[in-house]
């Protein structure tokens, strides 16, 4: 069995705004920093690596990270790897992205939420109409 380390700074592990799930992110993610590809990462590797078993907590945890300033990414395509930078001028081109498509499916959600509407037919009996 060979062993791999990684040098982690210092404020990482001290930064008590961070739980565990989220230093374990930011720590892969500092793995590949100088990957000649860039750091491209998939959701299933970090459930894979960090042990997290949903994909909302793995969300919840990228979406911190990107609050908190520690990183940004952007997913090119659906069903790719993700792209991720720390570099700041990078970061502020993902979060505008990330926001402009999610504004676009909040949007899709309300007028697919609009042209079905639940009408009461009884106790805990709801017929859809369109």
């Amino acid at each position: 069995m060979s062993w791999s380390f990684e040098k982690v700074d210092i404020t990482v592990l001290d930064d008590k705004l961070l739980n565990a799930n989220e230093k374990l992110i930011l720590i892969l993610c500092k793995r590949f920093k100088n990957a000649p590809s860039g750091i491209r990462l998939t959701h299933r590797y970090f459930m894979d690596r960090t042990g997290i078993k949903d994909y909302r907590t793995l969300v919840k945890c990228l979406d911190r990270l990107v609050l908190l300033g520690h990183l940004a990414f952007h997913q090119p395509q659906k069903n790719r790897a993700n792209k991720f930078t720390f570099n700041k001028d990078e970061m502020r081109n993902f979060v505008v992205k990330n926001l402009a498509r999610r504004k676009a499916q909040s949007k899709a959600m309300k007028q697919l939420k609009n042209r079905v509407r639940q009408k009461k037919v009884g106790n805990n009996v709801y017929k859809l109409v369109k």
